[in-house]
């Protein structure tokens, strides 16, 4: 089993657009990568009141033999 680790800073900014992007750059890697079968995703957040917050999203994928 193999992850590809994504992160975006302050996802909830500019209206929401980080948000937007952050799912954009998953959604690519999925177009580009077809030989992969997400096994399991596991999502992170951090931050507080003195820090911006952070998202962590992991996909945990098997690859085919095809790739």
């Amino acid at each position: 089993m193999r992850v590809k680790i994504f992160s975006m800073n302050n996802p909830m900014g500019k209206r929401g657009e980080n948000q937007q992007i952050l799912e954009d750059q998953i959604n690519d890697w999925l177009s580009q990568n077809k030989g992969v079968e997400v096994a399991m995703v596991e999502q992170s957040a951090s931050g507080g009141s003195f820090g911006a917050s952070l998202w962590v999203i992991s996909v945990w994928y098997n690859q085919s033999g095809n790739q």
